[in-house]
């Protein structure tokens, strides 16, 4: 079977009827759901596509920019530096905007200390490149280990001053975290997202067997004066094939 990339954009949820949030939904059950209604509203439209995307958003086109904060997080499984700037170019484009206010890299990964420290270090090479163009304002990482994310802090250039953990997997915030953050003026933040937001056995079942994500990025969107959600959606980018990278 030859390879192809399949990009989706799924606009902003919060437009499709079909997908009523609630409150004990997770983003997992968040992201499938929506990815089923906008896949089965393509289904007629052939399986050769390499774009797909959702109901378009029209809710902020006449909202001024300045207005408006946007919040992204990119979920990663590499470090491969030129998966990343693609996502992070995907959602300028898609977003139709020069500059995100906060961004948060979510890398998952099995490595050692050693190794994700040292991945970690390519990853926000790129993050920093984006910083010094102005591209990105706010920074950060999720579910980190303390002693890395400390190493990481003191070895980059850029420093991030976002931190997220997830409270489901670490009840406590750890002291030392707690305490280096609070010395070094780091937002400390906690998010309710599973380890995986979507798992490959889940992946396969909505995209077939030969699917394999390489990345996945969640925008939020809001109005600044009011602080209203006024868009949310996902990007993605799919590689369908019989060998996964």
């Amino acid at each position: 079977m030859l390879s192809h990339n399949l990009f989706v954009n799924t606009g902003n949820i919060l437009s499709l009827s079909e997908a009523k949030q609630k409150a004990s939904q997770n983003s997992t059950d968040e992201l499938i759901e929506t990815l089923k209604i906008i896949l089965n509203n393509e289904q007629s439209k052939g399986d050769d596509k390499t774009i797909i995307n959702g109901k378009k958003d029209t809710s902020l086109q006449d909202v001024n920019r300045k207005d408006l904060k946007i919040t992204v997080k990119v979920f990663i499984s590499s470090p491969d530096v030129n998966s990343l700037k693609e996502a992070l170019d995907q959602a300028f484009e898609a977003l139709h905007t020069d500059t995100i206010e906060s961004l948060v890299i979510a890398y998952k990964s099995a490595e050692s200390p050693e190794d994700m420290l040292s991945s970690l270090k390519k990853i926000w090479s790129v993050v920093e490149e984006y910083v010094k163009v102005d591209k990105l304002c706010s920074v950060g990482l999720s579910d980190i280990n303390t002693n890395t994310f400390i190493e990481l802090f003191q070895w980059a250039d850029i420093k991030p001053n976002i931190v997220q953990i997830n409270l489901a997997t670490c009840c406590v915030v750890p002291p030392a975290l707690q305490e280096f953050t609070k010395e070094n003026d780091i937002q400390l933040l906690t998010h309710s997202d599973p380890c995986q937001i979507l798992p490959q056995e889940v992946l396969e079942n909505i995209f077939g067997s030969t699917a394999y994500l390489y990345w996945l990025i969640r925008y939020q969107i809001h109005l600044k004066c009011r602080g209203i959600l006024s868009s949310k959606g996902y990007l993605l980018r799919i590689n369908k094939s019989n060998v996964k990278p």
